[in-house]
């Protein structure tokens, strides 16, 4: 094995060959705990998956649970189904709660170690679990395995701070994208209480039923024996629907002649109405452009108005949220064609509805527009990872 490599691209006025060194000759795990209640506590909840940053102020828990210390310059790591990606890099000392590693630098740079953790090799190793339901890192295995590393501090600490600014701005766009989300509520709740109406509109809006506003569409039903590789008919399912978004990562393809269900058109619904999960029932998303040979899957149903902009911004809302929630199965997580149909809502005249809709469009482009930036500061770090590490 050759023990020494460069990466393909670095830094200049650094020549010296990378060597190997095994994990645990440049991380130590902690392992001391205590339940200090001046000490906040860090638990799985409270990191973004895949960024690295706390959803919260964890400062504010107010919560007793003991874990295991941490210090600035530590990394948090989460053993616990490691293919989630929580690591956290700390500014603070803490407490970790839950299945984490902390792990303390040895004769390496705290932030170049983070980004190593992220990589590909690390990622691999980390993810070769023991257990099957509740997988865990194995340390046993990650301690000795070997990872390429700078023998300059100065290159690794180069390297640590370049990823943190992409790591900044990944974090600028984040904080613009949630508050924007922020805006697009309140705003909501303000249409749709009627607190705030467009210029030239008094008439008062009426109770009706959903059913007399749209016209509903069941999904397909197929079996495993119908799907085919590409060459087939896209069934969307509830993994198609992110963030208010279509998105076409986690396709299934069946074949065309089994298909008996309608296809979708620009300006159709898709909503998940049975799903195992409680909080993805009523998620939905808007057909934004023509899908030639798609249809919705037997969990969900589809949505047709001809004042489709408005209904999309109706299911956003904290009323849609309250119907789902009092028509909810009490052993089955869904929502049957007949509660869906019974719901009761607030409507305006149309010309308002088109209005209304129009403007929530306007702020769902700018929603993606953040959500694109996001998603390609996010590509471009893989690739500077994969390329400036070995």
């Amino acid at each position: 094995m050759n023990t020494k490599r460069a990466p393909k691209v670095r830094f200049k006025g650094f020549t010296d060959a990378w060597e190997l060194r095994k994990f645990e000759s440049i991380a130590a795990r902690a392992s001391s705990i205590s339940a200090d209640p001046t000490l906040p506590r860090v638990e799985y909840e409270d990191i973004i998956s895949g960024i690295g940053l706390l959803n919260k102020d964890v400062k504010l828990k107010g919560i007793s649970k003991p874990g295991i210390v941490f210090n600035q310059g530590d990394i948090l790591y989460g053993k616990l189904r490691p293919y989630l990606h929580n690591w956290f890099l700390p500014s603070f000392s803490g407490l970790a709660v839950g299945d984490f590693w902390v792990l303390q630098p040895k004769d390496a740079d705290s932030s170049f170690l983070f980004r190593l953790i992220q990589g590909q090799q690390f990622d691999d190793v980390a993810n070769q679990s023991i257990g099957t339901k509740m997988p865990r890192a194995d340390w046993n295995l990650v301690s000795k395995t070997l990872f390429f590393v700078p023998t300059s501090i100065d290159e690794q600490a180069l390297i640590g701070r370049y990823f943190r600014s992409i790591d900044n701005l990944i974090t600028l766009h984040q904080r613009k994208l949630d508050k924007m989300k922020d805006l697009k509520k309140a705003f909501l709740n303000l249409i749709f209480s009627q607190k705030l109406r467009f210029y030239g509109f008094t008439d008062s809006w009426e109770l009706r039923n959903l059913d007399d506003e749209v016209r509903f569409y069941n999904g397909l039903t197929y079996t495993p024996s119908d799907i085919v590789e590409n060459d087939g008919t896209l069934v969307l399912r509830s993994s198609n629907v992110q963030n208010g978004e279509i998105v076409t990562d986690d396709n299934v393809y069946v074949r065309s002649e089994v298909v008996s269900s309608e296809n979708v058109q620009v300006g159709d619904i898709t909503v998940v109405v049975r799903n195992g999960s409680k909080a993805l029932i009523g998620k939905h998303a808007k057909i934004r452009e023509n899908m030639y040979s798609t249809v919705i899957g037997a969990f969900m149903t589809g949505i047709r108005s001809e004042h489709s902009s408005f209904i999309n911004a109706l299911l956003s809302t904290q009323s849609f949220d309250s119907e789902i929630k009092k028509n909810m199965g009490a052993t089955i997580n869904q929502i049957t064609g007949g509660m869906f149909k019974r719901m009761k809502f607030f409507f305006p005249e149309n010309a308002e509805q088109e209005i209304i809709g129009q403007c929530f469009d306007s702020i769902d482009n700018l929603i993606t527009l953040r959500q694109n930036k996001i998603d390609s500061l996010k590509e471009v770090k893989k690739i500077l990872l994969r390329n400036m590490l070995i």
